[in-house]
């Protein structure tokens, strides 16, 4: 039998190296969970904008996917406020009415997060060594702030009432699956434009689902740096693994997966009997895909280097003030510059590689809006 882990939990998975798929055996069942940064963040040597946070103890479980959008200020700034802050909220909840509801409860803790969070965007110092073009378009991406998708969700499990609570906002991909091993229907999925913002708070829609977790067999939450369609299964997440450890994903990769019961959708369809809806055993992995193994080792072996966080820690251990600061606006040259100017800039800094195209021509795109109105 496997060695169940402590009754309480939790942790924040850094997002300035890999973690490979890791699985943790719980009294509840099996997580798992992965961190990947894009080959371009691994090659530059940056930080991911991906994040992921977990909280449980011996019946219930709280998790947030955070997917930093990567046109606005530092967006992994704003995936590990909302990821933090998600994972705090949501462990406080009691069971929710309904999904209109919670939609409504997510959104008004959210916006109020944003109340202190905006502080953290405008007082975030920029790193020193970076060039004065790439300091004035940071600068004036503050102006518009940090964003970020998400996907979390709560798993209440004592009896006789177990229930689960889901939301997202944006296009990660969630999924849950019965017991039967058919794919629960959530809703629909989300849209690009949907985020939260660190400075003005939810743009879009919440979308939520509740009910009972009597019959509910696994919940995943991932980004879609995985390129994957639905949830995977166990032998594409090793497949995944032994891929991105010489090729690693275009895109930020994570993903937290948590299983209550076996289910065909997850291992492959029983040889025995059928499972019963009341199988709430553990999954016990294969040696093959126990992880870590030798096939699931870290995907690149660099040690991380700078990143525009200027060295990694968790948000919470960051020194609070006892003094109240104003909000302060964009400093340096980019406060003074005409918006003419402003378009310049990003032409250069497109030009010369500082920026990705898409960035720039979302921030053109907007300046020039601004010159006409």
């Amino acid at each position: 039998m496997p060695t169940l882990t402590p009754i309480v939990g939790s942790s924040q998975l850094r997002q300035d190296i890999e973690t490979p798929l890791t699985a943790l055996e719980t009294t509840f069942g099996t997580a798992l969970y992965l961190y990947s940064r894009s080959g371009d963040s691994i090659s530059g040597k940056t930080v991911g904008q991906d994040y992921v946070t977990f909280r449980y103890k011996s019946t219930d479980l709280v998790f947030a996917v955070c997917d930093g959008v990567g046109q606005s200020f530092v967006g992994e700034l704003a995936a590990r406020i909302l990821g933090d802050g998600l994972v705090d909220w949501l462990w406080q909840i009691e069971a929710p009415v309904d999904a209109s509801s919670f939609s409504q409860a997510v959104k008004e803790a959210l916006d109020k997060l944003a109340e202190t969070s905006a502080r953290q965007v405008a007082d975030f110092q920029l790193p020193a060594h970076l060039p004065p073009i790439v300091v004035q378009a940071l600068e004036m991406q503050r102006r518009y702030g940090s964003e970020s998708m998400f996907v979390a969700g709560r798993l209440a499990l004592a009896e006789p009432d177990p229930w689960l609570a889901l939301c997202w906002l944006g296009d990660s991909p969630v999924a849950a699956i019965d017991i039967e091993g058919e794919l629960m229907d959530l809703g629909p999925k989300g849209h690009t434009s949907e985020r939260w913002n660190a400075t003005t708070g939810v743009k879009g829609t919440i979308h939520t689902w509740t009910g009972s977790a009597r019959r509910v067999a696994r919940v995943a939450g991932y980004t879609d740096g995985l390129g994957l369609e639905r949830a995977p299964t166990d032998a594409e997440l090793a497949r995944l693994m032994s891929e991105w450890k010489t090729s690693p994903p275009s895109d930020d990769a994570s993903l937290f997966d948590v299983r209550l019961a076996p289910s065909p959708q997850t291992i492959g369809k029983p040889e025995a009997a059928p499972f019963q809806a009341d199988d709430t055993r553990p999954i016990i992995l294969t040696e093959e895909l126990r992880t870590p193994v030798t096939s699931l080792q870290p995907l690149v072996d660099v040690p991380a280097g700078p990143s525009t966080l200027e060295g990694w820690r968790p948000l919470g251990e960051k020194e609070q003030s006892t003094e109240e600061k104003p909000l302060r606006a964009p400093s340096g040259a980019a406060a003074d510059l005409s918006a003419q100017q402003q378009i310049r800039v990003w032409q250069q800094a497109a030009l010369l590689g500082l920026t990705s195209a898409a960035l720039a021509m979302l921030m053109l795109e907007r300046l020039i809006v601004e010159q006409e109105e």
